[in-house]
């Protein structure tokens, strides 16, 4: 299997309708947080299908595919990593799971948009973190980074956390993240507030109150969203 060879079978599913479609919904145009990425065109589910036909690439055609400057082939990349990821974690093959890992943290650079990493953060760093495979310190360090996509990663690899009730570093991450000047970070960090109220309300309220006079009006909002609705509009009025 050659990277060629799968490039050649994703490019059977290109729509040039979707091709523009895609460039105004991630904001490729100048100025924006996706300015200079391509896009052919072609739909995730159909990136998923293609993927599954393809889980046994090498590292070294995996490298080729992620460094691609087109959208779809590096989520390609990606989704083989994640699905790979979560094979290696069901055989106990550990030794895979660090390959991935490292390839994944060597590679990180062109996991640059917000999908990229909501797909996959969580499924390989986070999941690493908490199988032992990593510090955690990690995290701490790119939520201080100068790049938007390593402090998403950093955040979003916590929902693997929160999936296992475990609260403390979307707590501590989100607190880092409160004065963060871009709105993707906003949302991302409201997001995972709001899945982490899933699992216990009365310490994210603790959180939203403690923290309230410096979250991003987004991050309320995202934070809030599935509180009754009498609830949500004495959060967002400040009258707890």
């Amino acid at each position: 299997m050659k990277a060629t060879d799968l490039i050649k079978e994703l490019k059977k599913y290109a729509s040039p309708a979707r091709k523009k479609s895609n460039e105004w919904f991630f904001k490729t145009g100048k100025g924006q947080y996706g300015e200079g990425d391509q896009f052919i065109g072609v739909t995730v589910p159909n990136i998923r299908l293609v993927a599954r036909q393809f889980l046994d690439l090498s590292f070294i055609e995996l490298a080729k595919l992620i460094k691609s400057p087109i959208h779809e082939i590096r989520l390609m990349a990606i989704l083989i990593l994640v699905e790979r990821s979560k094979q290696s974690r069901k055989a106990e093959d550990k030794v895979l799971q660090k390959k991935i890992l490292d390839f994944y943290l060597k590679h990180r650079k062109y996991v640059n948009n917000w999908d990229l990493v909501d797909l996959s953060a969580h499924y390989i760093l986070g999941q690493a973190i908490l199988d032992g495979l990593q510090s955690k310190q990690i995290l701490y360090k790119y939520a201080k980074s100068k790049n938007l996509w390593e402090r998403r990663i950093a955040i979003i690899s916590t929902w693997i956390f929160i999936r296992e009730g475990k609260l403390d570093d979307c707590f501590r991450l989100s607190k880092l993240l409160l004065k963060d000047k871009e709105d993707l970070m906003h949302k991302a960090v409201g997001w995972m507030l709001r899945e982490s109220w899933k699992k216990d309300s009365i310490k994210v309220e603790k959180f939203l109150i403690a923290n309230y006079k410096n979250l991003p009006r987004t991050t309320l909002r995202y934070a809030i969203e599935r509180m009754e609705e009498k609830q949500r509009k004495k959060f967002l009025k400040g009258n707890f």
